[in-house]
């Protein structure tokens, strides 16, 4: 399953899109009105530790298919970002 912070979350019409979920399908969820207080702090969260590891040199995620060739910097983009990062160093597999 593939959240991505900026890209999945639509606070505005209350939504998260689940990207590559069953049978390798997006699906729409509903974002309910009680989460959302907690998850845009979550969010801050996660901003924060992504400038962080930007910093101090890691920040990348895995893109899904064929973008990392297409958009080469994107997986260091915010809005790639994992919704609940790791709170460790993972590397990722495909590069080492």
């Amino acid at each position: 399953m593939f959240a991505a912070a900026g890209e999945d979350v639509d606070f505005a019409y209350r939504q998260i899109l689940v990207r590559d979920g069953k049978g390798e399908k997006d699906r729409v969820t509903m974002l309910p009105e009680r989460l959302v207080q907690t998850l845009h702090e979550q969010l801050g969260a996660a901003k924060r530790m992504h400038a962080i590891d930007l910093r101090e040199g890691y920040g990348e995620v895995h893109l899904p298919y064929a973008l990392a060739r297409k958009y080469p910097r994107a997986g260091y983009e915010w809005g790639w970002q994992y919704v609940f990062p790791s709170k460790s160093v993972r590397s990722i597999p495909r590069k080492g």
